[in-house]
């Protein structure tokens, strides 16, 4: 991929960005706009990372992220450039947000009108529907300070911590998700179906901070949307946003190295031998294996590697993509299935790393908002089962039709009876994926689980601590995983890159009376 016109003037510099997930591109819009020179690398031969496309059975599959729940993230970077994003991509509305589909055949909808959602929860369980107001205005406080305030604020010394502790006490982010959920419903379906959007982001709902519930604010903020054409389709939307302006994409580009001299990094090495020499280096690719493949580290630099290995990995993913010979017009655009047990599974995933009988699973069905994802009087839908990540050592080769099988028969027991029947195709992938091909560590489905201990500052940096001109944006960094972090993540750079250049020119203005040869 080229780009589509001659490319500005460069008044900042060359930036190169690894990656080309929605970090990759949303830092490098946002550095494009600044007027850098900007060169985005990927190692597939097409773009978008964990939000790339695969095809099955003359389909086109969301490999990734399944819906938009931040559009206003999306519609500023075209706002950089003059354009407006509804001439490129059309958003649909998702309704229900999420369906809950519980073991003892009861089921809870999470509707986008406030007064719905209220009725859905005194229908599942009355008496219970008041508490509502108050846990969405609880929401709502932790969504203005950790999203609003926080989201796009670097932390990169002790003291940016500091600052937000006073914060964090008040909002009682010690607190689980789940255990905030629970001081306002009582109904344990309730507690799971309003605490599981942390899982979404890679977190146990027993361990993840009650900061998260700021997801669910957002949501009724934002809306829940599907990108007509599925995410793909923002994805090229905004490729094309950086190439009509200046901005180059090479695919193909698998890199071996990141060059550097002393303290600062001097460009990116791929394996073909080419050489992209760069004043700035950003990585959507995760920390951890660039710190420990790509870069000469010091005896300080493999140390800290070894904590960083240490921390606390979200769980892994098995996707499994099916098509069908019929449509499912009686299933929404997501369900949600819950399994016998809850905590018990997810302490085995991330705990003990062990694979228990009971399932949990997300099903996505787009063609229920978008009925061209799917061929006529037929379906296509991806089912995601949370597992153990690679530090289970599970032989995934050996498991992984097993686990299929497992998985799809779930869904013929829960939700859809003749699904044998009408099964046509089927493509699955596992932890091993995100290891190979995503490059993730411990082949985690969300990099570093988003801990209170692993919030902030407490996340790999958004500028290295090794490499004065390294960035990282993407799910181990901070503000996090999901869609809206990692893109809020690019926010996050373009300060630090601001602030980086403004030290560096003022360390270069000459003091008055002196001479600069």
């Amino acid at each position: 991929m080229n780009a589509l016109m001659d490319k500005p003037a460069s008044t900042q510099g060359k930036a190169v960005v690894v990656g080309s997930g929605f970090g990759g591109i949303a830092v490098a819009l946002r550095l494009l706009s600044e007027g850098w020179d900007v060169e985005l690398l990927e190692r597939h031969a097409d773009i978008g990372g964990r939000a790339r496309v695969f095809h099955l059975d003359g389909v086109a599959f969301d490999a990734g992220p399944t819906v938009i729940t931040a559009p206003f993230i999306f519609e500023a970077l075209f706002e950089r450039f003059g354009e407006r994003m509804e001439e490129h991509v059309t958003l649909l509305p998702v309704e229900p947000f999420y369906r809950m589909d519980f073991v003892d055949g009861s089921y809870f909808d999470y509707k986008s009108g406030i007064e719905d959602t209220v009725a859905e929860i005194e229908r599942l369980s009355p008496g219970e529907g008041g508490a509502y107001a108050a846990f969405l205005k609880a929401t709502e406080v932790m969504y203005q300070r950790g999203f609003v305030e926080l989201a796009e604020q670097p932390f990169t010394r002790v003291t940016d911590m500091l600052k937000v502790l006073p914060d964090l006490v008040r909002l009682r982010a010690d607190v689980s998700l789940y255990g905030f959920v629970s001081r306002f419903f009582s109904d344990e379906r309730l507690r799971k179906a309003f605490s599981v959007p942390s899982l979404l982001v890679g977190g146990h709902p027993y361990r993840t901070s009650s900061l998260y519930g700021l997801i669910h604010a957002l949501e009724r903020r934002g809306g829940v949307w599907y990108p007509k054409g599925g995410t793909g389709a923002l994805v090229e939307a905004l490729a094309a946003l950086f190439q009509r302006h200046g901005g180059v994409i090479r695919t193909g580009q698998q890199v071996s190295a990141i060059s550097a001299e002393g303290n600062r990094v001097t460009g990116v090495e791929v394996v073909s031998g080419e050489h992209y020499e760069a004043d700035i280096v950003v990585s959507n690719v995760d920390p951890l294996h660039v710190y420990e493949h790509w870069l000469p580290m010091g005896r300080w630099g493999r140390l800290v590697n070894g904590w960083r290995r240490r921390m606390k990995q979200s769980m892994g993913l098995m996707v499994v993509y099916f098509t069908t010979r019929r449509r499912y017009p009686e299933l929404e655009h997501h369900t949600i299935v819950f399994g016998d047990t809850f905590k018990e599974i997810l302490d085995a995933i991330f705990d003990k790393h062990e694979l228990l009988d009971d399932l949990s699973l997300y099903l996505h069905r787009p063609s229920a908002t978008d009925p061209q994802m799917a061929p006529a009087n037929q379906d296509a839908f991806y089912v995601l089962a949370p597992v153990p990540n690679l530090n289970g050592k599970q032989d995934w080769e050996t498991l992984e039709p097993v686990l299929t099988q497992r998985v799809l028969l779930t869904l013929q027991q829960r939700l859809m009876p003749d699904l044998f029947e009408q099964l046509s195709a089927t493509h699955a992938i596992t932890p091993r994926y995100f290891h190979d091909a995503l490059s993730s560590p411990f082949g985690s489905g969300f990099s570093i689980a988003p801990t209170l201990t692993q919030s902030a500052g407490l996340r790999f940096h958004n500028r290295s601590p090794h490499f004065d001109n390294l960035y990282f944006v993407g799910a181990g960094t901070h503000p996090g995983a999901g869609v809206p972090g990692v893109v809020s993540s690019a926010g996050v750079v373009e300060r630090l890159v601001k602030e980086d250049s403004h030290k560096r020119q003022k360390r270069l203005v000459p003091v008055q009376g002196e001479n600069v040869i």
